[in-house]
């Protein structure tokens, strides 16, 4: 009996044994940055998307309309992106406003093509139909960033690669993509403190198959001592994401070193 129960022991050892090194396995985070495989990649030709709202669907985040209306967060966004990028001679590419103009106003466009097959991809954890929640990986499932989000549950995907082919076709075969996303915009009042949130991913894309060149995920919070009755600035908000640090090991940029 006694050498029952030590095999039986012994059993469930192993099994708990497999079972946590899978855990640590899956549970790996995927690195913000210049992804594995694309260390050496410089991109002849980038194209900036106008940006896309999408609250991340890895966590609980949400988007105030009126705020992004009102203080005009969308044009800060891509006015402090291009800035990131100036004095940047090994970085080639088209802004977004270039974009937009070569897009037109048909509607729906390439544009809005590629924002609804992004909403639609995350739309699918919210579904009870058999049908869609099929289309849901395991990986995809298991996302726990915006970043990691893109890589299992939206770059796979067909409709958003031919979107993407289509939209470099038309933009000078472009080979890569930049697409910033605003996935959390909120203020708070609390017991008279006013504090406010933002959440943004900037993705690298190749416009051939969809891949992750470069990423990174970023999130403020800023609030004002009790004596300041208002918000604080969505601009202060914005400079603290988009600082010389967030652009880390983006493919061709050249890191602005300070004189001393």
């Amino acid at each position: 009996m006694r050498i029952r129960r030590l095999i039986n022991f012994n059993i469930l050892c192993s099994i708990m044994s497999v079972f946590l090194f899978s855990s640590c396995q899956t549970a790996k985070w995927t690195p913000s940055g210049i992804q594995e495989g694309y260390e050496a990649v410089n991109p002849a030709s980038v194209i900036a998307i106008p940006v896309f709202m999408l609250p991340d669907p890895s966590k609980s985040s949400s988007i105030d309309p009126a705020i992004v209306n009102t203080h005009q967060i969308i044009s800060k966004i891509q006015e402090k992106v291009i800035q990131s990028f100036n004095k940047q001679p090994n970085i080639n590419g088209h802004s977004f406003a270039a974009v937009s103009n070569i897009i037109g106003n048909t509607k729906p466009s390439l544009l809005d093509n590629l924002n609804e097959s992004m909403k639609i991809i995350a739309n699918r954890f919210k579904s009870n139909e058999t049908s869609t929640r099929t289309l849901i990986t395991s990986s995809c499932l298991a996302r726990k960033n915006f970043l990691e989000f893109y890589i299992h549950c939206v770059s796979p995907d067909k409709l958003w690669i031919e979107n993407l082919n289509t939209l470099a076709a038309k933009v000078l075969n472009a080979d890569t993509a930049l697409i910033v996303v605003i996935n959390d915009i909120e203020s708070n009042l609390d017991v008279d403190i006013y504090s406010i949130n933002g959440g943004f991913s900037v993705l690298l894309v190749d416009t051939n198959n969809g891949k992750l060149i470069w990423g990174r995920d970023g999130y403020a919070s800023l609030q004002n001592p009790k004596e300041k009755k208002y918000y604080p600035s969505w601009d202060d908000l914005i400079n603290s994401i988009f600082n010389e640090q967030f652009w880390d090991k983006f493919p061709g940029r050249i890191v602005n070193q300070k004189k001393t």
